[in-house]
């Protein structure tokens, strides 16, 4: 048998075998045609969804868009460190400015000038060179005292008229202006137990009087060194003048003698005190002393 044998057809009895062969051939053809179309299309489609390497390592494209995220991610990264720094500046700015405003105002205290200066250290004064003779605003300490009061009135010559009955016991009262009244005072002591002996003896004589605390504040007065160290000298002996409860004329006579000349108003009262104790004795060292201290009062008023 042969290997192949030409199959032979008959239609209508006529054979069609060379018909046969050229539909088959071509039959063929178009199937490898379609084979190789389809093959290059899938080719193609490979090729196009295939990316090279370097073209995704440097495409333009895809730089920028990851250029954006980058940046993002850097501002991120630095945003706590560049708000810190701010932070610091603003403070430290304020802080100093603080610091500047309470070192200057710490200057100023430190060279400001006092409202007062106390005499006596060997200040002097800065545009002579000596001790200023025009005074400088000093602060004196204030002096208390108890008193025998007679009574207060309205108008000085009211009190006058009361006096004359303590002038006819033998007292010198003194009538002293304060917050404009006049008081009528008689004398004075320490405490209230130095002046009852006198209280007795008026009472006794049917007049009112009773005791109280007399005091004359701190006062602020313009005074040169040497009248301030003689004020100074008069207050402290007229304070163991009124705690012994007599006084020494001896040591007076000679506090006034060694008086600067001063202002009229410290020399006025240097004159009274000097008169005061001239007529001094034994038995009225209280009113003396009542007598000096208004003096004493007069002059801080004087203006």
């Amino acid at each position: 048998m042969n290997a192949k044998k030409p199959i032979v057809v008959r239609i209508d009895g006529k054979q069609t075998k060379e018909k046969l062969n050229r539909e088959r051939n071509r039959n063929i053809e178009v199937i490898e045609k379609l084979g190789r179309e389809e093959e290059a299309a899938t080719l193609e489609e490979s090729s196009e969804n295939k990316i090279h390497t370097l073209a995704r390592e440097y495409d333009a494209p895809l730089k920028l868009s990851k250029s954006p995220t980058r940046k993002q991610s850097s501002f991120k990264m630095f945003k706590p460190i560049i708000i810190a720094v701010i932070s610091a500046i603003t403070i430290g700015s304020i802080m100093g400015f603080v610091m500047l405003k309470i070192i200057v105002n710490f200057d100023n205290d430190l060279n400001a000038t006092p409202a007062y200066s106390i005499p006596g250290q060997g200040q002097d004064d800065q545009d002579t060179g000596n001790p200023s003779s025009e005074g400088t605003l000093i602060s004196l300490d204030s002096m208390s005292a108890f008193v025998i009061q007679g009574g207060v009135f309205s108008s000085a010559s009211n009190a006058d008229a009361e006096s004359v009955k303590f002038i006819d016991q033998g007292y010198s009262p003194v009538i002293w202006e304060k917050d404009n009244q006049f008081y009528l005072l008689v004398s004075l002591g320490l405490s209230k137990e130095d002046l009852q002996g006198d209280i007795n003896t008026l009472v006794n004589s049917g007049i009112d009087v009773y005791a109280k605390e007399w005091i004359i504040g701190e006062r602020e007065v313009k005074l040169s060194e040497e009248e301030y160290n003689w004020v100074n000298s008069f207050q402290d002996e007229w304070n163991i003048a009124t705690g012994k409860g007599t006084v020494e004329v001896d040591t007076w006579k000679k506090l006034v003698e060694q008086a600067p000349k001063g202002t009229e108003s410290f020399n006025s009262f240097v004159k009274s005190i000097n008169e005061q104790i001239t007529s001094v004795n034994d038995e009225n060292s209280g009113q003396l002393l009542l007598a000096m201290w208004k003096a004493y009062d007069e002059f801080l008023s004087f203006e």
